[in-house]
Parts: C-alpha cells; structure tokens; sequence
C-alpha cells in the first residue's frame, strides 16, 4: 500500500547526547515502526524523514525521550489523504504541545457520522461509488466494524457485509421496496483481490484521520486517552478522534453528526443503518 503519513522530526540539544539518542530511537523504530525513515543528520541536530501508514510516528520518539529528558524533539507531519497537518514538541517522554490544522484535499469518498454526546460512535461510514449502481465502504461502531457492497439488480439492491475486515462476505440482505431477505452466507464468500485492496485503503485512509482504537499500545493513544478525560468522552473499543470529534462535527440531537454525502450516499448510509446496523435478520 502507499505511504500516507510523513513527519519530518528534529532532535536538538547537548550535543553529547545526540549520538546515544539516535542508537536508542533508530533501535525503536526498527522493532515497532512499519513505516520507512530517512536520517539528515547535521553536527548540531538530528533529522529524520518519516514515512508510514496510520497515525503519526509519535511512539518511538517520545519513548526515547524518556532517556534523554535534555532533548527537545520538534515533529512536523502531513496526511495529504485525509487533508490534515500538524505540529507536535516532545520532552522529557511527553507530548509538550501539539496542534493540527485543515488542509485541502480531494476525494471520492463520503463521509458520515453518528456519535452520542459521550462521543460513543452509533454508526460511522465511509463510501465511495465503485462503478454505475455500486457503493463499497467500511462502517463502524463503538465495538464493530466490517466493509459492505451494495449492488444494484433489476428492481433491487443486495447489501453484502464482511465480518470485521476479514476478507469474504459473511452476510447479505436483498432489498426490493419493503421487501427484504436476509442470509447468513454458509460458505462464506470470499472477497475478490482487486476488490479487497480498494476496501483495506479505504478503510485504512478513514480510520488514520477519524479513529483511534483502545486496543493500541499505550504509548500511541496517550494523547486521545489525555484528551477523552478532559472532554468527559467515554473510551470504547473504536473511538474518534477528540480534535475531529470537537471541530469539525455539530451538536444534534443530544450527540454530534458530520457529514459529506450527497443524495446518493445518503441512501447507502441508510441501507446500512437499518441493515448493517439495524441487524435486519428477516
């Protein structure tokens, strides 16, 4: 898959350290990072060019960190997929400051979001027409998740749900007006390769800038963990990200709500809402 995320991260301080530092956090991110990175070192600073998937390379650096409290580590980072930059300072094995922005961004894919006022994600969709007459996407709860496929057929539509992001299909509805059937699919049908990538970037691209999961190490959720205490938010097995969550979506109905989708993915949310969501078992 391609790379998303890349920081840029800066170490200065007693130049007598800087060696050390660099052995311990090159031996930390060969262990724990899946990304790539670049060493531009000077006689003065350290540089590294980071590149990866999911969030930002925070973990390696600040735990370093710890060792080397005289060391300020400056970390400057962009996500072109999801729009999004930001700026972090790191010491002494914590997160001094931190701050992203909005940038511009262009994407075929639409967003929506139901969270209750405890920030507790009823149901969040990312989708994108795949061809005429077919939606694919990733959908989530606070505690499930799975990709979809909606077809159209002659005076229906059949909505196919993976379980998870295991790759075959595992359930499907086939919706005519009122009408609907529903089948648990015994064997499960495996999801095409082709098909399968499309969705795991999907997927990927979405939770990178909207989710952060509890199940992560501590050291990559310090941050939204810090943050759901001071908002009074409630961690749950999928949770969103606290700044998305307070700046780009609106109070309604006693919870929050953002969305992107046009007329035609307003209906493919509302399939999977009754569907996916509703557990429809007819």
């Amino acid at each position: 898959m391609a790379e998303r995320i890349s920081a840029r991260v800066v170490v200065t301080g007693e130049g007598a350290l800087l060696p050390a530092y660099r052995e311990r956090v090159n031996e930390l991110l060969d262990e724990d990072y899946s990304g790539t990175y670049r060493e531009l070192h000077t006689a003065d600073r350290l540089e590294y060019d980071v590149r990866g998937r999911g969030g930002v390379p925070f973990p390696p650096f600040v735990k370093a960190s710890e060792e080397f409290p005289e060391l300020e580590i400056a970390v400057r980072w962009e996500n072109p997929a999801i729009g999004e930059r930001g700026a972090a300072d790191i010491q002494a094995g914590r997160l001094k400051e931190q701050a992203t922005s909005e940038v511009s961004v262009e994407s075929d894919v639409e967003i929506d979001i139901r969270a209750g006022g405890d920030g507790t994600i009823v149901l969040a969709v990312a989708s994108r027409e795949r061809s005429d007459g077919e939606w694919i996407g990733y959908a989530l709860t606070a505690s499930q998740h799975g990709f979809f496929r909606i077809r159209s057929e002659v005076g229906a539509v059949v909505l196919s749900a993976s379980d998870g992001v295991a790759a075959e299909w595992a359930e499907r509805w086939r919706v005519a007006a009122d009408d609907v059937t529903y089948r648990e699919l015994e064997p499960r049908e495996p999801i095409d390769a082709q098909l399968l990538g499309e969705l795991d970037r999907l997927a990927a691209d979405f939770a990178s800038g909207w989710i952060w999961f509890s199940a992560a190490g501590p050291d990559e959720t310090a941050v939204e963990r810090h943050r759901y205490e001071l908002y009074s938010l409630k961690v749950n097995d999928a949770n969103l990200r606290a700044e998305r969550l307070r700046r780009m979506m609106q109070p309604e109905l006693g919870g929050y709500a953002y969305s992107s989708v046009g007329d035609a993915g307003a209906r493919v949310v509302a399939l999977v809402a009754r569907h996916w969501l509703g557990e429809s078992r007819e």
